[in-house]
């Protein structure tokens, strides 16, 4: 078992290699006792020791953590392994916050690198005290670490602070210790009600006991209540430590993905009537969320990929020029918020930092659904060298500038139970609220104000009040205990766990490349096969995520054939359009599992290449470039008719109709239908089947779909070209 390591920047008049080697020895066996009394439950189970690597310079810790740092930076194994920063408070007379690492000052550094792993200044007597930086560090006094023995108590607090799963422990504990004869709900009762019949043993068998014990009542009023945030409960306090270690100035914890989320946080920032620039290529509950708000949407310029069948992002220009448009408008037209996925399903991250930049200048908010990627703040191939010689981070909400409100499916790629989400609100938007004077922020601060100043605490309020109608008031503590972990796991491990599946990824697509005997760019979609321009982006910022791996085939049938193999061999992919399919890598992704992926990719290897048709892609296109006649709201809320497929061409949709994966719809209420929508969905119908797309009323061979009837549409409040965005 490989140790953890912690880094000490080390004064070198304290650098005695005796001492140091008491001090690891130390914190190791109080580390492991930490994880033994925290992490098991029955078993006795070994924990990894810690290991202490010295540096007496700045630069000398910086080449200790670095193999190289632009642009992508690669870590050492022994940096990859860190899961804690030990920084004297002078070094060689220096005071620690003076020092600088290539020009940055060292805490900036460390923060725009290691964002989330913990550190602690260590101070020294007769030294000047320091101003601590971020809530991200702390302070101990030497003493504590040379004679860590007497201050064993103390130590074990301090890891507590940086990495207790508060609500698991809470939950374990009760469980182990209080539970007794359960008078509430669940039925199951603790599980008696499988495990007692004869004919359901077995399932209670093949889950785990501890599953059916742990899966309380909020009637446990001790483990606190998500519709209760408020006061001091290992709830609460878990969402603190996840809003500590996610960088955010609050973070929410959700049981039912994010798509709740995402209609949450509109319905909170959004009213009636009121504009939102939206990625029309975003998720259906962003779509479902207008709906729910009353927004009025403008959709932003959309292009497919239709060699493919990807979506591509959006240029950034195109995205400046629309909020530099917003400007110009009247001001009760002009938006409020502007929703992009980053990533993108198959990985194309946008540069958040120059997105928020404009978004400020237009006085909008950013918001980022970054369902797809919850791990971009854990290791520093994330991030992007700026031309001042700074450093910005692609996780959406980020100190180094980024989104104001950001969404994150948790379960989707780090090691959480399916429908765990959370949200993040930026400490920037904290800022605009409270104590930023930019005139066209003065919406904001009038919608969440408190004795006529703008209050973050009113804000916190009201998003909490509409969580509470989406909230289920009997949420499920083993969920709540996976979102508790994942965050937890990600400031222990996540560096580790990055860097070993970017390796793992970087080395697969190489075996994939050696074996077609084609470029890596002809295999996989990246940046430039899905871009068609990679250089140009990569200018502009944009990164394809490695651990999004959509690999490529020659025509339809070589891609149709490789599913059935993957299929035989049990190997189950996320996505698949007609000629790629997409696998995912995540926190519980295996070296094996590229090996057994690569003995199938094998047997096919000649099927995999750049698709010898393209496709134009300009009537599906078109499909997708089309903005709202009415109100998305009036028109998902009218009675409607069904009608043929065929026979809406003309007439105005009340409901969505979306393929499925991934969840971008072609229809939306309030859109005026065209004929290249009607063949787009009739392209995917003959493409993946009827299953496939979401919201289709079928009966027999006929398809049909739900649109405004004729004296609804006569009747119903048209937007005006004036109102139109």
């Amino acid at each position: 078992m490989k140790p953890q390591t912690l880094f000490y920047l080390v004064d070198a008049s304290h650098a005695d290699p005796e001492l140091l080697q008491d001090i690891e020895d130390h914190l190791s066996a109080i580390f492991q006792s930490f994880c033994q009394e925290h992490f098991s439950f029955h078993e006795a189970l070994d924990y990894p020791a810690l290991r202490l690597i010295p540096a007496t310079t700045p630069e000398a810790l910086a080449q200790q953590l670095f193999h190289v740092q632009t642009p992508h930076p690669e870590l050492t194994p022994e940096a990859a392994a860190c899961c804690l920063f030990l920084c004297d408070d002078e070094i060689n007379g220096i005071p620690l916050f003076e020092c600088t690492i290539h020009g940055t000052p060292i805490a900036i550094w460390l923060q725009r690198f290691f964002p989330a792993i913990p550190k602690v200044l260590i101070t020294h007597p007769g030294h000047a005290k320091c101003q601590l930086p971020t809530r991200r560090w702390s302070q101990k006094s030497f003493t504590i670490l040379s004679a860590a023995p007497r201050h064993r108590e103390r130590l074990l607090h301090l890891f507590a602070s940086f990495w207790l799963p508060q609500f698991w422990d809470a939950l374990r504990r009760y469980v182990r210790r209080h539970a007794g004869i359960s008078w509430h709900t669940p039925g199951h009762n603790n599980g008696h009600a499988f495990r007692h019949s004869p004919f359901l043993h077995g399932f209670y068998s093949a889950l785990s006991p501890m599953l059916f014990r742990a899966d309380l009542s909020v009637s446990v009023t001790s483990l606190g209540d998500l519709s209760e945030p408020e006061g001091h409960t290992p709830l609460t306090m878990a969402q603190r430590i996840a809003s500590e270690i996610f960088g955010s100035a609050q973070t929410s914890f959700v049981t039912n993905g994010t798509s709740t989320s995402n209609k949450a946080m509109l319905m909170t920032l959004l009213r009636p009537g009121e504009t939102v620039l939206l990625d029309r290529n975003c998720h259906k509950s962003v779509h479902h969320a207008v709906v729910m708000s009353g927004a009025v949407p403008r959709y932003l310029p959309a292009h497919y990929n239709a060699t493919l069948g990807i979506w591509t992002p959006i240029a950034l220009e195109t995205l400046q020029a629309e909020l530099q448009y917003a400007t110009t408008l009247p001001e009760a037209q002009q938006p409020k918020l502007l929703v992009i996925t980053t990533c993108t399903y198959e990985g194309i991250l946008y540069p958040v930092w120059e997105i928020a930049k404009a978004c400020e200048a237009a006085g909008i908010l950013f918001y980022a659904d970054e369902a797809w990627a919850p791990y971009l703040g854990f290791h520093p191939y994330y991030t992007y060298p700026l031309a001042d010689g700074t450093v910005a981070r692609y996780n959406a909400v980020s100190e180094s500038g980024g989104a104001h409100v950001a969404v994150q499916s948790t379960h989707k790629a780090l090691a959480a139970f399916s429908q765990a989400s959370m949200i993040h609100v930026s400490t920037r938007f904290r800022y605009l609220l409270e104590e930023d004077r930019n005139r066209r922020f003065k919406w904001l601060r009038k919608r969440f104000h408190l004795n006529g100043h703008g209050s973050y605490e009113k804000f916190s309020h009201d998003l909490h009040e509409v969580l509470r109608y989406w909230h289920s008031t009997s949420p499920h503590y083993p969920i709540l205990a996976t979102l508790d972990f994942a965050g937890i796991q990600m400031r222990l491990e996540g560096l580790q766990l990055l860097d070993e599946r970017l390796r793992w990824v970087a080395a697969f697509r190489q075996r994939i490349a050696t074996l077609t005997g084609l470029p890596e760019s002809a295999c996989f979609a990246d940046l430039g096969a899905i871009t068609g321009d990679e250089r140009s982006w990569l200018a502009k910022g944009y990164l394809h995520d490695p651990l999004k791996l959509t690999l490529i085939f020659r025509s339809e049938k070589a891609c149709a054939a490789c599913q059935r193999l993957l299929h035989d061999a049990h190997l189950q992919w996320e996505k698949a359009s007609p000629v790629t399919i997409l696998f995912l890598v995540t926190a519980g992704t295996r070296q094996e599992h590229f090996d057994l992926l690569y003995r199938c990719l094998r047997k096919v290897k000649a099927d995999i290449g750049l698709p010898e048709q393209v496709t134009d892609a300009a009537l599906l296109t078109e499909a997708v470039n089309v903005q709202p006649d009415v109100l998305p709201r009036d028109a998902a809320l009218c009675d409607g008719e069904l009608l043929p497929l065929e026979a809406c061409e003309g007439r105005i949709a009340s409901q969505l109709i979306m393929p499925y994966p991934p969840g971008i719809p072609v229809l939306i209420p309030g859109l005026r239908i065209t004929k290249a929508m009607i063949l787009l969905i009739r392209t995917i119908l003959k493409q993946a089947g009827a299953e496939a797309v979401h919201g289709l009323f079928i009966r027999g061979k006929k398809v049909m779909i739900e649109v405004l009837n004729q004296d609804e549409e006569a009747h119903v409040y048209h937007l005006t070209p004036s109102q139109r965005p």
